[in-house]
C-alpha cells in the first residue's frame, strides 16, 4: 500500500516519508520517526502500513496514528495512535483514526482491525468505542479490541 494524503474537515493525515520528516525536523521531538524511516528504507512496501502524521489544516503537528505493520496471515492489522497532550479531548483521535480506517477498509474490506490500550486509559477506550470496536478481552494491564 502506498498511502496517500487523507483530509477531514479539520485535519491532514499523511503517511510518514522522508519529505514529511524534513518538514517536521524543526522540532527535535520527532527524532523518533527516524526509526520508521529506517524500516521504510529496508522495505518500501511498508509505506502506509506504518506511521501516519496528523496535522491541523495549518500544518501544526498534533499527533500520529497508524498500523503496526502489514496484515498478518489471518488478515489482521493493529491500529495505534498518540497525540500531543495539548490536543487531547478535541476529538482528533476519533476523527483521524476513523478516516484512516475508512481508507484502509475501502481498499481491503477483508481485514480485521485490532487495537489495544492500557486498562486505565479511559479516553482511549472511549475513542475505540466511538469507532465501533468491541472489547474482546482484558488482562491485568491491557484491554484488547477488535472491529
Amino acid at each position: 500500500m502506498t498511502g496517500e494524503k487523507l483530509e477531514t474537515s479539520r485535519l491532514i493525515i499523511r503517511p510518514l516519508d522522508a519529505e514529511l520528516i524534513r518538514e517536521l525536523s524543526v522540532d527535535h521531538k520527532h527524532d523518533r520517526f527516524l526509526s520508521h524511516m529506517q524500516k521504510l528504507a529496508i522495505d518500501p512496501t511498508l509505506r502506509g502500513w506504518d506511521a501516519w502524521i496528523v496535522q491541523l489544516k495549518d500544518g501544526t503537528y498534533i499527533g500520529d496514528i497508524g498500523f503496526k505493520g502489514k496484515p498478518n496471515v489471518n488478515r489482521e492489522i493493529e491500529v495505534g495512535y498518540g497525540f500531543e497532550e495539548a490536543f487531547h479531548g478535541c476529538g482528533y483521535a476519533t476523527e483521524s483514526v476513523d478516516a484512516l480506517m475508512k481508507y484502509i477498509t475501502t481498499r481491503y474490506p477483508e481485514l480485521t482491525i485490532k487495537a489495544e490500550c492500557l486498562i486505565d486509559n479511559d479516553a482511549s477506550s472511549r475513542v475505540l468505542e466511538k469507532l465501533g470496536f468491541m472489547q474482546v478481552r482484558q488482562d491485568d494491564i491491557m484491554k484488547y479490541w477488535q472491529k
